[in-house]
């Protein structure tokens, strides 16, 4: 009763009461009824049937198979069935290709094979013994003209279309000329008995159609023999594979044997086509080609073996193999039938043990934490519903952490947010300078940073710095040597002094208790002259990129800042440069050079190198595209900022 009240929608039940009298006239001994009454009932009642039928299917799938037992189901079907169906249909090409190219091979050999018989046969000077060396060929027929088409040599030997009447009608013949004083002699076979001794090896018919190739279908300049109009004939052209178009009307087109007849499997198929070039007569040119497509089936193909009982080669061995493939097909499909069956049964048992726990986590989803799941079986799947109770238990604290982290997140976010605000403007430069700055965190918040500011002489003071470890401890101490150098630079011009004063700085107020330190690259440019001069702390090197192409790593010496305080300032250089017309400087810290790829190879400076090399690989764009391909869109495992000067 709950499956017909389940079955929706009502209307159905109504069209089904209508159509019950026809169920009543045809499923019941008595005469039927008027024909006005059976036709539409019939109508009504097998709507009704077909839309009840598919809503009891659709609440039979949904009651007895699960979401996940359903899709078992389907893998089981894409792992079995559909690779059976893929390697059957593999199987059948490749027969189906096999088979025709036999035929290609067996016909095109017997025109080959013609073609040298009735050249040996064309020496000879009486028809009789010329006929008679071909006669096992088929009907031979002997010609005499007085001239041949022009193109056509006497010693020509090859398949012809010939609609001369006077050389015995049309068709297409494999003729041979030879030279009698002052005619021709032509030996002629027709090409229905060189394919009728092919046509044992598919055993159906074969159909032609003649058509003129591409090349010459409606060209001028092709010769039209007697009385009409000549022009000058065009040069032989190799002729490419033809495929005739099915709406063009062609020359000719029969058939040479019975039409075979079968259904289903048995059903007359056709196999690939053959193309032969076919020399016209009338013209002498090899402007047609001929479209051979043999039709067999798959009981002219076993007729083969002679099981037929019609004759033939009857071998018992061959018989036995038959059979014992039949009977092999047959386990195999049984075979497959059970395993379909036994991984169905299967996919519900797990499918319903995976449905009680699809229904706890939905309570759970919903905040009833009182949920739990009775394990129905002692496998993974039952360790799964123990491991969901003790989850359950435990939701209430995982709760209460995930809120204080959601917490730390929030504020996290918000400092990334401070901290990318503190990031200067990207200044504009006189001269046609111009300065590019981008910082990728790998963290929440950077432990990177760049600074740009103006000195009070008109020159731009640039600095890239990187902070020992990555996180909020790292932004911190970022944004307070920020403020050191931008208050630093307002007293001292050099950046070597600037740096010295900052490691005293740093020396002081972390060396001992954080063990902390930074790299930086701080210096100043000139964007009328071109002229800058810097120094490096630690730092990855700079790179100088040349207007032509060429690149200049700069490496001055330098400690990190807050390493050293005796050693800092003796191993501190300062380098001066200027950079023409159309260079830059391409400044870093190390997220970029030790960016890493699945392989875990580093990106590195020589490979860096080798991309700024050439005009235009200069800039930001270029280069972070380049690290992104490298890494293959993985996360960063330190910060990266970029920092370039162009002019």
């Amino acid at each position: 009763m709950e499956f017909l009240a389940r079955l929706r929608p009502r209307w159905a039940w109504i069209v089904l009461a209508l159509g019950l009298p026809y169920a009543v006239l045809v499923f019941t001994p008595r005469p039927h009824g008027p024909l006005a009454l059976l036709v539409p009932s019939g109508c009504a009642f097998w709507l009704a049937v077909a839309v009840l039928g598919f809503f009891g299917l659709r609440w039979s799938w949904r009651k007895w198979m699960f979401k996940v037992s359903r899709r078992l189901w389907l893998i089981l079907i894409l792992l079995s069935v559909l690779p059976s169906l893929i390697l059957t249909l593999l199987f059948l090409s490749v027969g189906w290709v096999s088979i025709g190219g036999q035929v290609s091979r067996t016909l095109q050999g017997n025109i080959k094979t013609a073609e040298a018989a009735m050249k040996t046969a064309s020496l000879e000077s009486a028809d009789q013994v010329a006929r008679q060396n071909l006669q096992l060929l088929g009907d031979v027929w002997v010609a005499r003209v007085q001239t041949l088409p022009e193109g056509v040599k006497p010693d020509f030997v090859g398949l012809v279309w010939n609609d001369d009447s006077p050389l015995k009608g049309k068709g297409i013949f494999l003729r041979a000329v030879s030279a009698e004083g002052d005619h021709f002699r032509l030996l002629n076979i027709s090409l229905g008995s060189l394919a009728g001794r092919s046509k044992e090896l598919w055993g159906g018919r074969m159909a032609y159609r003649l058509d003129r190739t591409p090349e010459t279908l409606g060209k001028p300049g092709i010769i039209k023999f007697e009385g009409r109009d000549v022009n000058d004939a065009p040069v032989e052209q190799d002729l490419q594979p033809f495929i005739p178009d099915k709406k063009i009307e062609p020359m000719a087109a029969w058939s040479q044997g019975d039409a075979l007849k079968g259904t289903y499997a048995f059903h007359p198929f056709r196999l690939p086509t053959v193309g032969l070039k076919i020399l016209d007569w009338s013209t002498g040119h090899k402007d047609l080609r001929l479209t051979a497509t043999p039709e067999t089936s798959l009981r002219e193909l076993i007729r083969g073996y002679g099981f037929t009982g019609e004759g033939g080669n009857q071998s018992v061995e061959t018989f036995v193999i038959f059979i014992g493939l039949a009977v092999l097909l047959v386990f195999l499909a049984g075979i497959q039938a059970m395993a379909l069956f036994m991984g169905l049964y299967l996919a519900r048992q797990l499918g319903r043990s995976v449905d009680d726990l699809f229904e706890g986590v939905g309570r759970l989803s919903s905040g009833d934490f009182s949920a739990r799941i009775k394990p129905r079986t002692k496998d993974q799947v039952g360790q799964l519903a123990t491991a969901f109770n003790v989850m359950a238990e435990r939701l209430l604290t995982s709760q209460k952490e995930r809120d204080h982290r959601l917490a730390m997140e929030e504020e996290l976010r918000v400092a990334r947010e401070v901290q990318m605000h503190l990031l200067p403007d990207i200044p504009l430069l006189p001269g046609g300078a111009a300065v590019h700055a981008t910082i990728l965190p790998a963290k929440d918040v950077a432990g990177d940073y760049y600074d740009l500011f103006r000195l009070s002489d008109g020159r731009l003071a640039f600095l890239i710095a990187d902070v020992s470890g990555k996180g909020t401890s790292a932004a911190f101490y970022a944004a307070e040597t920020k403020g050191v150098v931008a208050a630093l630079d307002k007293v001292l011009r050099s950046p070597r002094e600037v740096a010295i004063k900052l490691n005293e700085i740093w020396c002081e107020k972390h060396i001992h208790s954080k063990r902390m330190f930074i790299t930086l690259i701080y210096g100043v440019f000139d964007p009328l002259s071109g002229s800058f001069e810097l120094i490096r702390a630690g730092h990855p090197p700079a790179f100088l990129c040349r207007a032509d192409g060429q690149v200049e790593r700069l490496s001055p010496r330098g400690l990190g800042v807050g390493l050293s305080l005796e050693r800092f300032e003796e191993n501190l250089d300062t380098f001066t440069g200027t950079l023409g017309k159309g260079d830059s400087l391409v400044c870093y810290t190390d997220g970029l050079s030790e960016a890493a790829s699945p392989t875990r190879e580093l990106f590195g400076e020589d490979r860096l190198e080798a991309l700024l090399t050439g005009p235009g690989h200069c800039s930001i764009p270029s280069i972070l595209g380049a690290v992104s391909e490298f890494t293959e869109g993985q996360a960063l495992e330190d910060d990266l900022t970029l920092l370039v000067l162009q002019r």
